[in-house]
Formats: C-alpha cells, structure tokens, sequence
C-alpha cells in the first residue's frame, strides 16, 4: 500500500481548510441559526417548566390544604397570584438573557472577523 506524500496530505489539508473557512459564514447564519434558534426556544420552555410556571396558573383557584372558607380561599388565591407573579419575573428575565444571547449569536461573528482583520492590520 502507498503511503500518502507529505505535500498529497498538505494539499487535502488546505484545500479542505479553505473550503470550510469559506463556507463558515454560511454555515454560521443557516444551519447554526436554525440550531441557536431551537436551542432558544427549549431554553424558553425549559425556563416554564423550571420555574413550574403552569402548574400555579392551573391552580390558582384550588384552595390550599383543602380549606374551603372564604378566608382560606382568599388567601391561597393571594399567595398564588403573588407566587406566579414572582415567578413571571424569573421566566421574563431568563427570556431577556436568551435575547441577549441570541444577538450575541448574529453579532459575533462579524465582531470576530473584525477583530481578526484589525489585530492583522495592527501587525503589519
């Protein structure tokens, strides 16, 4: 069996370095656009489910320990709605984090070719 030159290997090396270098930009706005965008919204729905956020909506008129007074209800409806508005402000704040990184995402790259090109310029 022929064992591959060193300058076969150079070559596949390359070529195939500069095809994916190329292809990047592509790759980073189509398919890894799609996959950030997906792994957002699971994060999203993740964040419901974390913070259990239907389960207090779906409850909310259930009275508490079974107490059936009037005061009971009252106040079993008044820690709820408290509960779930608390619990609206942690699923709107991991939301504006997933946003945030979501620009992150479109943005970072054209801050990293910038970045690349400028340190090159700087060292010339």
């Amino acid at each position: 069996m022929n064992k591959p030159s060193a300058a076969l290997v150079a070559q596949y090396v390359l070529r195939d370095g500069l095809k994916e270098f190329v292809l990047l930009p592509i790759w980073w706005y189509s398919t890894g656009l799609l996959l950030m965008l997906q792994w957002f919204a699971s994060s999203i729905k993740g964040s419901v489910r974390f913070f259990a956020l239907d389960v207090w909506v779906k409850n909310l008129f259930v009275p508490m320990y079974g107490e059936s007074s009037f005061s009971g209800r009252l106040i079993s409806f008044g820690v709820r709605l408290f509960m779930i508005i608390v619990r609206s402000i942690g699923v709107a704040g991991l939301c504006v984090l997933v946003v945030a990184l979501a620009l992150l995402y479109l943005l970072g790259f054209p801050i990293l070719i910038i970045g690349i090109f400028g340190n090159l310029v700087g060292m010339i």
